[in-house]
């Protein structure tokens, strides 16, 4: 019996010493690869070092990306909120909008640009200030009142809408509301014209024409002086003699147009319509007779192959050779 406990409790510890020898290796290294376990770590923590840099390196890099985005687009100051602190919540001042239809911008009546006041009747029909007058107050559309109810909503987006100079493309930088439009248009010294001479396309500002002209079509012109007389030749089929101030640099066209009773003249100035209009004599002579006449200049902003049938100078035959037309002219500054 002793024998048996003997081989007994032997059979117990070889299952011990299974169970520890087992139990070393489960790391997988073993009690005899300690170097080795060490030199694993080692590396180990070496890699987690270079990806711990590794993202350092990258949240300062976002961090001068996000700075450099601020730089370009700073953000819009913060609203403060009732109890006095800053909200989060930011608000757009201003949005960028696409009218389809800018008609409807303006009156139904006159279709010019609407301003304040602008009133409408019972079923909604706005109209001006001017018209509301004009009709006595008799919506033209349903023949309701109107001219009484101020329309509060369309004048305040009249108000709220900002527009560019539509000759933005020729240098003009200004920006006003659209009931301004009209207005601005008159005054506008950027309102492209085009060069008065025969198969040149030019087309730009006044001040860009003058320079134009005074490159590309330096002897094609005449050059005067305000408040002198200077004398243009017509020849028999001529039709239009460009001239050119020395001074300030306006042009304007002398048209001609042989009718059989004479010739009509008119005088023309080109540039914006703010340029206003000069005053100019003009004065022929034929055979010991002369004729003075005296007239305003028209603004135009193109070419005119004729003049208008109206408001020109009407020179008689009389006074002009078979071939030609020799007119004294004297164009008066303002």
């Amino acid at each position: 019996m002793f024998k048996n406990l003997q081989k007994q409790n032997q059979r117990e510890r070889e299952k011990e010493m299974v169970k520890i020898s087992v139990g070393g290796y489960d790391d997988g290294e073993g009690p005899s690869n300690r170097n080795q376990k060490r030199r694993r770590e080692e590396e180990e923590e070496e890699e987690e070092e270079e990806r711990s840099t590794q993202r350092s390196f990258e949240i300062v890099d976002r961090s001068i990306e996000l700075q450099e985005r601020e730089d370009h687009h700073p953000a819009p100051p913060q609203r403060a909120t009732p109890n006095g602190s800053a909200s989060n919540a930011t608000r757009v001042r201003s949005i960028p909008i696409f009218v389809s239809d800018p008609d409807v911008l303006d009156c139904c009546i006159c279709y010019e640009p609407l301003s304040a006041p602008v009133f409408q009747c019972e079923n909604g029909h706005i109209a001006c200030s001017n018209c509301c007058v004009r009709l006595k107050n008799k919506c033209p559309m349903c023949l309701m009142p109107i001219g009484y109810n101020r329309c509060r909503a369309i004048e305040k987006v009249l108000d709220s809408i900002k527009m560019s100079c539509p000759n933005a493309n020729y240098g003009c930088t200004e920006t006003f509301c659209y009931s301004k439009k009209n207005d601005h248009e008159k005054e506008c010294i950027y309102l492209p014209c085009l060069c008065p001479h025969s198969g040149c396309d030019f087309v730009a500002s006044s001040k860009e024409l003058f320079l134009h002209v005074s490159h590309r079509h330096v002897d094609s012109g005449t050059l005067f002086t305000y408040d002198k007389f200077f004398t243009v030749i017509f020849s028999a089929d001529q039709k239009t003699i460009v001239l050119q101030e020395k001074n300030d640099g306006n042009l304007f066209i002398v048209h001609n147009n042989h009718e059989q009773l004479g010739h009509k003249v008119r005088i023309s100035c080109i540039g914006p319509k703010s340029t206003g209009e000069f005053q100019y004599e003009v004065l022929a002579r034929f055979r010991g007779s002369s004729l003075i006449l005296q007239s305003f200049t028209k603004i135009i902003q193109g070419q005119y192959a004729d003049p208008p049938s109206n408001a020109f100078l009407l020179i008689p035959s009389g006074f002009f050779g078979p071939l030609q037309l020799k007119l004294d002219i004297r164009i008066k500054s303002h």
